[in-house]
């Protein structure tokens, strides 16, 4: 934010106490920052130049800035078992955010993560669950969207129909896209494009089982006719 000319800055409502070279206390300080002038700010600094302060801003951001580490340690005495922490946002959103490539660690015997509504997980690579007994999913309706993995749906999709009866093994239906995420429509060429390396030359190997894969074909659309004229029902 600009700061405002001189004019404009009650330099006479400033008050800066020292109590000697390590910490001071100073209020009222006129200059303009991120959240408006200084409402009081408390300064310390170390022997080897490492800074911390707290204070708050006439727009009324409560800050605490340290250039090392900040340590919040609560219930040493406690011997009850409760809450000795508690973050609490009032109106509004609650972020912690490590910057620098660094990680946000959560510990606990047990740690719930409890939402009202929708609990959203994110990742720009994996994301890896590993439970030492069990690990239980519980919903009205339960859906996986991929192109290859053991979880990806199989004889119970359309695709999956259609290549249950090719040979190989592995080799062949473990690679063809059961799940979402492809067209019926797309090419071969398409399918091979988009999965890349993994599947080697998926063309050939559906070539090779041209006959098994037309029988699954007519099998999974044996049904498809009488299903659509039965629409609406007799």
């Amino acid at each position: 934010m600009s700061e405002r000319p001189s004019g404009k800055q009650n330099w006479q409502k400033r008050q800066n106490t020292s109590f000697g070279p390590h910490f001071r206390i100073e209020t009222g300080n006129p200059q303009m920052g991120l959240n408006g002038t200084i409402t009081y700010d408390l300064f310390a600094q170390t022997e080897s130049g490492d800074k911390s302060t707290v204070g708050m801003s006439n727009g009324g951001i409560y800050h605490i800035y340290n250039d090392q580490c900040i340590e919040m340690i609560g219930g040493q005495e406690d011997q009850s078992g409760g809450v000795n922490i508690q973050i609490v946002s009032k109106n509004g959103d609650v972020w912690i955010t490590a910057e620098k490539n660094g990680e946000v660690k959560i510990r606990g015997k047990n740690i719930v993560i409890d939402a009202d509504e929708d609990i959203d997980l994110v990742a720009g690579n994996n994301i890896t669950m590993d439970a030492k007994n069990r690990i239980l999913l519980k919903s009205n309706v339960a859906d996986c969207d991929a192109l290859r993995g053991n979880l990806t749906p199989r004889d119970v999709t359309f695709m999956g129909q259609v290549f249950k009866n090719a040979a190989g093994g592995t080799d062949v239906t473990d690679m063809i896209p059961t799940g979402g995420g492809l067209k019926l429509s797309d090419s071969l060429d398409t399918i091979e494009g988009r999965l890349g390396d993994k599947i080697g030359s998926l063309a050939e190997k559906v070539s090779a089982n041209s006959g098994a894969i037309q029988s699954g074909l007519e099998q999974a659309t044996s049904g498809l006719s009488d299903a659509l004229s039965n629409l609406g029902g007799s």
